[in-house]
């Protein structure tokens, strides 16, 4: 048993888009694994509450070492849109996070997170390019740079407020996505100087990725 999909629908919010859900979830699993061996994992489905709702309308966690979660807006109109063009790509950020895990790298300090989530997100361009650009349209205009210099005296921190500087809670000090941002960023540099992609570099430690 590798990676299994559970799509929760005993509220019917999915009905008038089951098949296509099941479709794309499983051709997913397949695609993915055309780039890197899966876990054995379950991959849970399920329409979000109105607290989970998201601009996206998608959000992805992993939930547990055994579980990953994919909440959906059962509301939005394009929902069999959101489900055609980023399911994919969400559920392979998510599948990144497990497989990286599970070479027993850390994922607890600010630099840890930092270039885990830079890892995960350069994974899910091999499957849409366009959803990634999407993700940072609005970060696009900041100098990641300059956000990673003001994130510098915290990097070694496991206190630090995920939120704050992935969710975008307090804008006064960084906007929404800026650690996606930065993250992604550090693996661009990594690679442009010494190669390997997403895949290769998935057990490698944060540190190695601080280009000086």
């Amino acid at each position: 048993m590798a990676t299994k999909i559970n799509i929760l629908n005993a509220s019917e919010r999915f009905s008038h888009v089951l098949d296509l859900l099941e479709n794309k979830a499983q051709d997913s699993l397949v695609e993915i694994k055309k780039h890197i061996e899966l876990p054995n994992i379950d991959v849970v489905i399920s329409p979000c509450s109105e607290e989970y709702k998201t601009e996206s309308g998608i959000l992805g966690c992993v939930s547990t070492p055994y579980v990953i979660d994919v909440l959906l807006d059962t509301d939005r109109k394009d929902l069999s849109n959101i489900i055609n063009n980023e399911l994919t790509s969400v559920i392979a950020h998510e599948l990144h996070h497990v497989i990286r895990t599970s070479f027993g790298v850390q994922e607890k300090s600010l630099l840890q997170v930092l270039v885990s989530e830079g890892l995960a997100c350069h994974f899910e361009t091999k499957f849409s390019d366009d959803a990634t650009s999407k993700f940072f349209a609005d970060i696009k205009k900041y100098e990641w740079r300059n956000l990673y210099s003001k994130m510098q005296a915290n990097l070694e921190s496991t206190d630090f407020n995920y939120p704050v500087y992935f969710g975008g809670k307090d804008m006064a000090k960084f906007p929404n996505r800026a650690g996606y941002w930065v993250g992604f960023n550090l693996i661009s540099e990594y690679i442009d100087k010494y190669g390997g992609c997403a895949v290769t570099l998935v057990g490698t430690a944060a540190e190695e990725f601080v280009v000086t």
